[in-house]
């Protein structure tokens, strides 16, 4: 009877095991693919629908199915009416998240309609058509929260999303560059942000060399297996090692130290 209840206890964590292997991958690709239109949409405020040109419409990331359907209707003349008539029509229905994100201009009324104000870029937008200059107020962007990171030219929900992931992550932004380099800011930065977005305070390391065990380094997301085994290795032989010492390491050839720093204190 034991040996039944185990079995059955062993069956049940498989199962459920399988299950989260199955979800995950498919809960992170469609939340990929959010945070993606979110930021298609935030360089396109207020799309002209009905006026696309051909080259406009096939560069939209939406299927051909979709393309083929809003170009047919730009020959037809057969312009959108509204909202509620895009998001009904049932050959867009493949990309319904794509056109729910948006927000559009229907002319020749231009009545503006969408889930996303996008109230920043609006106000950046009416500043050029004045003539006359808008100052921003520059951010932290270890303490901003999504309020301020709003008022910043070009940060819609999509960017604020992929920011929040990264602290999350991370713990706190150590340097711009690194968020660059490994997230969606790398692509859609621009110049503005150099003055706007900035790192002011930077929190001490909550990893140790000397203290942190196994699992805590290995959690760092900069940190692979190899890497955190020869650390422990050689702080249980030797003593807790340099950062100069690890920098000679092959494990770490390929690692920025100088960044990891931010991140691990030596003591």
């Amino acid at each position: 009877m034991k040996q039944q209840l185990e079995l059955t206890v062993l069956l049940f964590c498989i199962a459920i095991a399988s299950g989260i292997m199955f979800l995950f991958p498919e809960e992170e690709k469609r939340n990929t693919q959010q945070t993606f239109l979110e930021m298609w949409w935030s360089d396109h405020p207020d799309l002209p629908i009905n006026t696309l040109d051909s080259n406009e419409i096939f560069a939209m990331p939406i299927s051909s199915a979709s393309k083929r359907s809003l170009w047919f209707r730009r020959l037809r003349n057969w312009p959108f009416k509204d909202l509620t008539e895009l998001c009904s029509d049932p050959y867009l229905s493949k990309d319904s998240l794509f056109f729910s994100l948006g927000c559009y201009s229907f002319q020749p009324n231009s009545e503006k309609q969408g889930k996303h104000h996008l109230k920043n870029k609006t106000s950046f937008k009416r500043g050029f058509n004045e003539q006359r200059a808008v100052s921003y107020s520059s951010v932290d962007l270890n303490l901003a929260d999504s309020a301020a990171l709003e008022e910043i030219p070009g940060i819609g929900s999509g960017m604020i999303r992929v920011l929040k992931r990264y602290r999350s992550r991370y713990g706190f932004v150590a340097d711009t560059s690194h968020l660059r380099r490994t997230t969606y800011f790398g692509t859609m930065w621009k110049k503005e942000w150099d003055s706007l977005l900035r790192v002011d305070s930077i929190p001490s390391p909550k990893l140790s060399l000397a203290s942190s065990s196994f699992q805590e380094l290995l959690a760092f997301p900069e940190l692979n297996f190899g890497q955190v085994k020869r650390l422990c290795f050689y702080r249980e032989t030797f003593g807790v090692p340099t950062w100069f010492e690890i920098a000679s390491w092959s494990e770490f050839s390929k690692s920025d130290t100088t960044f990891l720093q931010y991140y691990i204190s030596s003591n």
